[in-house]
């Protein structure tokens, strides 16, 4: 029983270790590449010639290439459940490729000392294997997701789909709920980032939501539909 504890602990301590030695995202102003993106799509299609890679037949496929950089410069792809991969297996495979031959990588620095963070770089076929423009980023060319007349209406038909005299409460509280705008407009994986205690009154908020069936547009970048991240704020009050 001791030696099973101990493991435990063990084990503990290590994934702590390892989640507090790498860093989300890159301290403000830093750069995870050696002359910016700029210069890392210009090395990515260096590679892809020199290499002589073949493109994708998908010329729709756009891949966000999730990495994780270190101290000595090496790199190890961060697995994104949210990525679908399986549908831009071609991106995936080029940039885990092209990655190979890359010596631009840039560790993120925390109080003078050089630290693992994680990074990522929009990695679309299409646009690489054809001669870039100046100054190509596909970043610039993003467009984030939008509803048919504003976040106002939407918000309006996300009251409109709940019946809150079904329940008492008083004062202010707000919710934050998360969705996912896939590429073909519609939502999902819907959930609130904390529970209000009531299930009920969580159900309905989700399912109100879940019910609205009006698409979005979907984001895109280099015109490209893609797979987007949503934060919706909602306020309650009840005298």
């Amino acid at each position: 029983m001791k030696s099973k504890i101990i493991l435990l602990f063990a084990f503990f301590f290590s994934t702590l270790y390892f989640s507090q030695d790498i860093y989300e995202k890159y301290p403000e102003g830093q750069t995870d590449y050696i002359g910016g993106n700029i210069q890392f799509y210009k090395d990515f299609h260096q590679v892809l010639i020199d290499k002589k890679l073949q493109p994708c037949e998908n010329k729709n496929e756009a891949f966000s290439f999730r990495i994780v950089i270190y101290p000595d410069h090496k790199i190890k792809y961060v697995k994104d459940e949210d990525s679908n991969w399986e549908e831009n297996k071609c991106a995936f495979d080029l940039s885990k490729e092209v990655a190979k031959y890359l010596t631009g990588w840039n560790p993120a620095v925390v109080d003078g000392k050089k630290v693992a963070a994680v990074t990522s770089f929009w990695i679309i076929p299409r646009d690489l294997f054809q001669e870039l423009k100046e100054n190509y980023d596909p970043v610039n060319d993003m467009e984030i997701a939008n509803y048919e007349g504003g976040i106002d209406k939407f918000r309006k038909k996300v009251f409109q789909s709940m019946d809150l005299k079904r329940f008492t409460f008083h004062g202010k509280f707000k919710l934050l709920v998360t969705f996912v705008i896939e590429q073909d407009g519609k939502m999902s994986n819907i959930k609130l980032v904390e529970s209000t205690g009531s299930k009920d009154f969580d159900n309905m908020v989700i399912s109100g939501i879940a019910g609205i069936n009006n698409k979005w547009t979907p984001a895109s970048i280099s015109g490209i539909p893609i797979r987007s991240h949503f934060k919706l704020p909602l306020a309650f009050s009840m005298d």
